[in-house]
């Protein structure tokens, strides 16, 4: 679950885009979390390089891993991407608000093994997200209405969905409140915990009776 009260939608100037010197016109692309080897992570370089000329949008790629080494080499050079250490704690909300659309990549074999926990956050934010899952997988089904979802590897797809996406600010702004939502009804604390009681109610009321005489 995530906290819905220190992960929330804010208003105002961001610090993020003030340093970043992001115009309000601008849409900032954002990946944050692990930088891990397994992630797919590949695909994000390789979509935003086809992004270089659109000045209108701006790649951040936040975090820290085995993997990061490999984004620096493959963003060295590009002026529409921006690379951030691990931010502390208590910056995240902050951080996930200075963003547009988040990016969630996965690889094919990994989409349904479990829940990438920063999804939650990035729903909580208020912000709609790109992610690449095949269709019927728990990701799928959380982005569903709440952003879009291509074919995990498929760069051009990707690639579509960031300019279709960034290129409506409406559709962006009521999906991003239904992200909200969905987070606070289904991902907050008393939505997880209340649906664990109903269904412990739900495993008392179905155990056999047994009498002891």
């Amino acid at each position: 679950w995530v906290d819905t009260q220190a992960v929330r939608p804010i208003t105002g100037p961001n610090r993020y885009r003030e340093e970043l010197r992001v115009r309000d016109d601008q849409v900032i692309l954002l990946y944050s979390g692990n930088m891990g080897m397994k992630q797919g992570l590949e695909i994000l370089p390789e979509v935003a390089r086809t992004l270089e000329h659109r000045e209108d949008l701006r790649f951040v790629f936040c975090g820290e891993g085995a993997f990061r080494p490999r984004i620096e080499e493959m963003t060295r050079g590009m002026r529409n991407v921006v690379l951030l250490p691990l931010q502390p704690l208590e910056q995240l909300n902050e951080l996930l608000n200075a963003a547009d659309i988040h990016l969630l990549p996965q690889r094919e074999d990994a989409a349904d093994l479990v829940m990438p926990s920063k999804l939650t956050g990035m729903l909580a934010s208020g912000r709609p997200a790109i992610a690449t899952a095949a269709p019927g997988t728990q990701v799928a089904e959380a982005v569903e209405g709440h952003g879009i979802t291509v074919a995990p590897g498929h760069a051009g797809e990707l690639r579509q969905a960031i300019e279709f996406l960034a290129g409506d600010p409406g559709l962006r702004s009521r999906m991003g409140a239904a992200a909200r939502e969905y987070a606070v009804r289904h991902l907050g604390r008393d939505g997880v915990l209340g649906r664990f009681e109903a269904e412990m109610m739900m495993l008392v009321q179905q155990a056999p009776e047994y009498s002891l005489t």
